[in-house]
């Protein structure tokens, strides 16, 4: 998982090249709810980015709104919760939007959408760590 400016979800895609970098952080350990709103997002680890250009996004709620639903419905990435409503999505590494429908396989309570990152190859294969 790729954090930018502590709050913009992207992936490795965003950046064209090093010098757009000015700090990294990485997170191996998985942190705990107490210590990090994104303790569910790390079971791979969590890299923090701070980065020279601006970055568009959209918030969870613009997400909803646009695919008809309620604007505090839950947002997934990749498969994961998105549990604190601080977080927005790089446009540029927006790869797919699925919307979820409630069955008894998925045992969701309501619609809801899943923001893909991960190119499929990527979800079969796994990620590269070039950056």
């Amino acid at each position: 998982m790729l954090l930018v400016d502590d709050t913009i979800i992207a992936n490795n895609h965003i950046i064209a090249s090093k010098e757009d970098i000015t700090e990294v952080r990485v997170i191996k350990d998985k942190p705990t709810r107490a210590t990090h709103d994104f303790y569910n997002l790390s079971e791979n680890g969590i890299v923090l980015m701070t980065l020279k250009k601006k970055i568009t996004s959209k918030t969870q709620a613009e997400l909803n709104t646009f695919f008809g639903l309620d604007a505090n419905n839950n947002v997934y990435i990749n498969g994961y919760l998105i549990e604190s409503p601080i977080y927005k999505f790089a446009n540029e590494s927006i790869i797919e939007v699925e919307l979820l429908t409630p069955t008894a396989e998925n045992k969701l309570e309501q619609k809801v959408i899943n923001i893909w990152t991960l190119t499929k190859d990527e979800r079969l294969n796994g990620c590269s760590d070039k950056f």
